[in-house]
């Protein structure tokens, strides 16, 4: 009997020291974050706590839809602060790295949103549990240096990026060969399929589809395609879409580029993957109105 106890946990030891194999690609280490090394940078220096690491960034959910790419939406890269982060926190990873190097990361989904955006799960994302992080570190900067880049930032004036912006859709029609006004709101209309349908008025419950996309045609805003609003009633969509879904008929649909002012503004989405000042193109029909 003693000696079949012994074997039992000869056997557990055994078992113990067996390191996990990966999971799909990823690697658990000592603190239980699942890491993939995608590339080796030739960098000398570790990051310390204090620093900010200026980064190509990619998130996916965890069927690898992407709904963030820094490419597109921060031209200069993607800034991770590590203040006093810890072995408890997602970002603890970024210590043992170096410059140029590119990993993959699998991150539990609310300690994701809570560290990299300051707010809860949204909705595209309740149905995971972890959120994939690529990140390539471009440069490890000083807060010292960090904070003097952000002083520089906010020297351009609110003028400057409302121009910027108009540039940035006239540019847009011309590629398209466009030569449309905005209308009273400052909304531009690119499509409209008319029907004689019943109009929708105020009050009443309105089934929608809706997405939007950068003006080169990336994902932005991941929309739905079955999803009800009340017509009249404030802050269920952006403004933009909520004036055009008041005049469209039953069954009609309708593309549009909706300057920020009227989506998601001088400050940008919540969750930081919308950046401010960022014109937006939408797709939407009128499904039904109930």
């Amino acid at each position: 009997m003693i000696k079949q106890i012994g074997f039992c946990v000869f056997m557990l030891l055994i078992v113990s020291c067996i390191k996990r194999p990966p999971v799909n690609g990823y690697t658990k280490d000592a603190n239980g974050y699942y890491y993939k090394l995608l590339s080796i940078g030739d960098g000398k220096i570790n990051p310390r706590r204090g620093n900010v690491l200026l980064c190509n960034v990619t998130m996916r959910t965890q069927c690898d839809s992407v709904f963030f790419n820094s490419s597109y939406t921060h031209a200069a890269g993607f800034y991770i602060t590590l203040p006093g982060v810890n072995a408890a926190s997602g970002k603890s990873y970024f210590l043992k790295m170096v410059q140029g190097d590119s990993i993959s990361l699998m991150v539990e989904k609310d300690c994701f949103f809570r560290e990299y955006f300051d707010t809860l799960v949204p909705r595209f994302c309740t149905g995971d549990s972890i959120v994939k992080l690529d990140v390539k570190i471009n440069a490890i900067l000083s807060g010292a240096r960090y904070n003097s880049i952000l002083k520089n930032t906010d020297m351009v004036t609110v003028e400057d990026k409302e121009l910027q912006e108009l540039q940035l859709i006239d540019a847009y029609l011309k590629e398209h060969n466009i030569t449309i006004k905005p209308d009273n709101y400052g909304l531009y209309t690119l499509e409209h399929t008319r029907t004689e349908a019943e109009k929708i008025s105020s009050g009443k419950r309105a089934k929608i589809s809706y997405s939007g996309t950068y003006l080169d045609g990336k994902p932005a805003d991941i929309g739905s395609s079955n999803f009800e609003v009340i017509i009249g009633t404030p802050d269920q969509l952006v403004k933009g879409l909520n004036i055009v879904i008041g005049t469209l008929k039953k069954g009609e649909t309708t593309k549009i580029i909706v300057p920020s002012r009227l989506a998601f503004g001088e400050s940008g989405s919540s969750n930081g993957s919308i950046p401010p000042y960022t014109p937006l193109v939408y797709n939407i029909k009128l499904i039904d109105i109930k």
